[in-house]
């Protein structure tokens, strides 16, 4: 069953933790999942609870500003969010905050999962690190009898530059899916699919969209 959990949660959440050697990953009790591509999956579980885990190491072609500016592109997740079904900006607050809902299709006869987001950028100039955090907003939108409400979620990601065209993410999340897994569809391959979305967010990233963006709290 938990296999399932982790596929739903890498589908569900994409959005940490500084970098260390893979012996001390283990001793916190992550499991290494996938490593393809300077892209490196990792996974771990709460005790005995439906609550999952998941850590994305990764080093893309990119830079800070097209990643803000892919992330602020709500409109587009379908595309270059892996598993997102469809997607609208609730509210925009500020250049750093905004608002969106989210439903993430999954493979029958589960039901796809909705949740509406807090998704927040800021900068630290002295350690040129930008951070990501993303928290679920609950009672935003009222619940669709079709789909499952996701019952918790929180994310995060610290983003270094290698160079001027090289990011470096460390990329926690923990969900709670919520309502019941079928065991029929117990054996599908999680790792693949946060695999998966760091592809696709790396090969969007030079989309001529999100070129030239500049933001004023980077500057």
């Amino acid at each position: 069953m938990q296999s399932i959990r982790y596929y739903l949660f890498v589908l569900l959440c994409w959005y940490g933790l500084p970098q260390r050697p893979v012996r001390a990953q283990a001793s916190e009790g992550w499991t290494l999942e996938k490593n393809k591509d300077q892209i490196q999956v990792y996974s771990r579980y709460v005790g005995t609870s439906k609550i999952a885990e998941l850590k994305v190491e990764c080093t893309i072609p990119g830079t800070k500003q097209q990643l803000v500016a892919l992330l602020s592109d709500v409109a587009s997740y379908p595309q270059v969010i892996y598993g997102t079904k469809r997607a609208n900006l609730i509210k925009r607050t500020s250049e750093t905050q905004f608002t969106y809902y989210i439903v993430n299709k999954l493979p029958w006869p589960v039901k796809d999962r909705d949740m509406a987001v807090q998704l927040s950028f800021a900068y630290e100039p002295a350690g040129k690190t930008l951070r990501i955090q993303a928290n679920r907003v609950p009672n935003l939108v009222p619940p669709d009898p079709d789909l499952v409400r996701i019952a918790d979620f929180s994310a995060n990601w610290i983003v270094h530059s290698v160079n001027e065209r090289t990011l470096k993410i460390t990329y926690t999340c923990r969900i709670d899916p919520g309502g019941s897994i079928p065991p029929k569809v117990e054996n599908f391959a999680a790792s693949t699919g946060a695999y998966n979305s760091f592809t696709l967010i790396r090969d969007n990233l030079s989309a001529p969209r999100y070129q030239g963006k500049t933001f004023s709290f980077m500057r």
